[in-house]
């Protein structure tokens, strides 16, 4: 009786351990950018300076590129999603941004906000009309969840003249990810 009640003590601990170590994908707030470079499996793209990484995948039938971001002590402080998909109907991005904040409301549960920021050029036939209304640069949609760790927010805003369909992951407290060494160095000079 002992030797299961160990075993299930194991389990459950490791799955507590295991529940931060993916923040964004397979890696944890904190994470290196070496060590999000070995876990990361997907077409890398590109390293912009120190402080991100670019890749290529798919994420709910829709392609995206997935930014890795950086702090300056080499510690991962967000991701986002940058879906790529570009549409002739502009309904379409609204559509796809209601897929993805109907998964996140199932894996997050109910966001603590949501918002529809209008301009105040917005005609009344572009309030029946969303996807019009985001292609005109008239409205933006964004959406968000608070975890334990993470800010998490979806967003269908004007960039480049083409709607941009965006997911951001953000962590909750940047405290533990900065570098102590920097921080007493800084207290013996203050």
């Amino acid at each position: 009786m002992m030797k299961k009640l160990l075993i299930v003590l194991a389990v459950f601990t490791t799955g507590i351990n295991n529940a931060h170590a993916q923040d964004f994908r397979a890696a944890a707030w904190g994470n290196s950018l070496n060590t999000v470079k070995t876990q990361e499996k997907s077409q890398f793209i590109a390293k912009v300076s120190n402080d991100e990484l670019s890749y290529k995948d798919i994420l709910g039938g829709s392609g995206c590129d997935v930014i890795y971001i950086f702090n300056d002590n080499d510690k991962l402080t967000s991701g986002l999603y940058i879906f790529t998909k570009k549409y002739s109907n502009p309904q379409l991005y609204v559509q796809d941004f209601n897929k993805f904040k109907t998964l996140l409301t199932e894996k997050y549960g109910k966001p603590v906000t949501e918002n529809e920021s209008w301009s105040v050029k917005a005609s009344a036939i572009e309030k029946n009309n969303y996807g019009q209304a985001v292609a005109d640069g008239n409205l933006s949609l964004s959406t968000v969840w608070n975890t334990e760790r993470s800010v998490v927010k979806i967003l269908l805003v004007m960039v480049d003249k083409h709607p941009s369909l965006q997911i951001h992951y953000t962590a909750r407290s940047l405290d533990e990810l900065e570098n102590l060494e920097d921080l007493k160095a800084a207290l013996k000079k203050l």
